[in-house]
């Protein structure tokens, strides 16, 4: 992987982690949120976006 892509992949992190933070969520079950791969935030992201938009 190219240090571009590692640092791509780390500010998606980053920017997953803050729009949950600002949601309220801080933990996906049992671990916290900076503990998570880039695609599980991404799941995460997702679910709790499209959960609280469809309402």
């Amino acid at each position: 992987m190219t240090e571009s892509r590692i640092e791509n992949n780390e500010k998606r992190k980053n920017d997953l982690i803050r729009k949950l933070l600002d949601r309220g969520i801080f933990k996906n079950g049992e671990y916290q949120l900076y503990e998570l791969s880039l695609s599980e935030l991404e799941h995460t992201y997702n679910k709790n976006f499209y959960k609280r938009t469809i309402k």
